[in-house]
């Protein structure tokens, strides 16, 4: 009895989660995500961890992130995107980046606006960003589908 009590508990939360998710629309959240965090191997060269996630299967669908880099210029960290059109027609999607310090947390938070872009059909198109300061660590590239 109390694992079924479990079962309906948990069904309800993720109704709910979809529910909320679904009201939100695709223009509030990202469909991909994209992050790098700075980091050292044993002989002190730096390096880069990446990850990609797809919140948005129309989007992953779409969007292929070939390839991701980060370099210091000075001391301020420059990031550099390319991104794919999968698709054979049109693609309008934004996109913009988030900052983060050592410790994860976020540099100028909210200060970052949605960036226009369009690829055609099969394009491949490089975007970059600098940090808005030395203390950035860890970046978030963020795409979504524009605003309708």
């Amino acid at each position: 009895m109390k694992q079924s009590r479990k079962l309906v508990l948990y069904g309800m939360a993720a109704a709910m989660l979809l529910a909320t998710t679904g009201l939100a629309g695709c223009s509030t959240t990202a469909g991909v995500e994209a992050t790098g965090k700075t980091s050292w191997n044993e002989e002190g060269a730096r390096g880069l961890d990446k990850k990609i996630i797809f919140n948005n299967s129309s989007l992953a669908g779409d969007i292929e992130i070939v390839d991701v880099k980060s370099a210091l210029v000075g001391d301020v960290m420059r990031v550099q995107a390319a991104l794919r059109s999968k698709d054979k027609d049109t693609l309008p999607f934004q996109y913009r980046f988030d900052w983060y310090d050592a410790g994860g947390f976020e540099i100028n938070s909210g200060a970052g606006s949605w960036k226009p872009l369009i690829l055609t059909g099969r394009e491949t198109k490089t975007i970059q960003a600098v940090a808005p300061d030395p203390r950035a660590k860890e970046f978030k590239l963020k795409i979504r589908e524009p605003d309708k």
